[in-house]
């Protein structure tokens, strides 16, 4: 397994932070009157049909032509031409390990409750997505953080694995004896975690200043405690280690009391960029 990354290269994410997480471009687009989109979400999804570098050449040249205060109509051209429709980096997946009856279902008696778990159950045909290979080769044209594995999403406005959400994601794919796909998801967090140092509040680059509490080793624990798999945690061990001493590094305070103690925190960290 590859040595983790350090954590501070975290802000080199795909390497087009000044498109979809700081700077003017970004600004402008979003705080546009009236808004371009609804949901300010919309935008920061969307894929570059150029690089960034002439995204943001030709962003600064027409902003100079309108005197650095385009209408709202400009800015949509704009986005029209250098952008593409939100989710064209992910294609629908459906896992290959689905199980219509998994075990679980035999030791639910009420038959309310066992067709509540039946509908859970196929739920996860509905969520599975891909990447497309164009991710991986080319991420600086997308903000989705590329990952190996197919995940499953949490659905709604969220086309993108999200860490906190992923940690019960698994444990119900456990439940449903699907663990190809909670394995994939896992190594997938391994190889975020390899090179940028941490794991990302979500699979996006604009999530690169947050995080939330360290669910891996939990991710893992679980895992072996359902396939009995202990190689696969052994195996592990430094990239949880490294994560852990992400967050004693990061997010530890120590008190000053008489005999101090060091307590672990997680606090989101104050942004100067326009949020989805």
């Amino acid at each position: 397994m590859a040595a983790p990354a350090n954590a501070t290269s975290n802000h080199k994410m795909n390497g087009n932070s000044k498109i979809y997480c700081e700077g003017n471009l970004l600004h402008t687009i979003q705080t546009a009157v009236p808004k371009l989109f609804a949901d300010s979400k919309t935008f920061v999804d969307m894929k570059l049909n150029y690089s960034p570098d002439k995204t943001l050449e030709d962003f600064n040249a027409m902003m100079e032509t309108k005197n650095q205060t385009p209408s709202s109509e400009d800015l949509k051209q704009f986005v029209d031409k250098y952008f593409s429709a939100p989710g064209t980096e992910l294609e629908k997946w459906t896992p290959t390990d689905w199980k219509e009856n998994p075990s679980f279902l035999d030791l639910i008696s009420d038959p309310d409750l066992k067709q509540w778990g039946v509908e859970l159950n196929s739920i996860w045909r509905d969520l599975g997505r891909k990447m497309k290979d164009d991710v991986s080769k080319n991420p600086e044209y997308y903000s989705i953080i590329p990952v190996p594995n197919p995940v499953i999403v949490p659905g709604g406005r969220f086309i993108e694995f999200y860490y906190w959400d992923s940690y019960w994601i698994i444990r119900g794919l456990l439940y449903s004896q699907m663990f190809d796909t909670a394995r994939g998801m896992i190594e997938n967090f391994f190889s975020i975690v390899n090179r940028f140092g941490f794991i990302p509040n979500g699979g996006r680059v604009y999530y690169h200043g947050r995080s939330q509490p360290p669910l891996l080793t939990g991710m893992v624990k679980s895992y072996v405690d359902f396939t009995n798999n202990d190689k696969f945690a052994i195996d592990a061990l430094d990239t949880l280690e490294h994560e852990f001493e992400f967050f004693v590094n990061n997010h530890n305070v120590t008190g000053e009391e008489s005999q101090p103690v060091c307590i672990p925190r997680f606090v989101v960290r104050a942004a100067t960029r326009v949020l989805p």
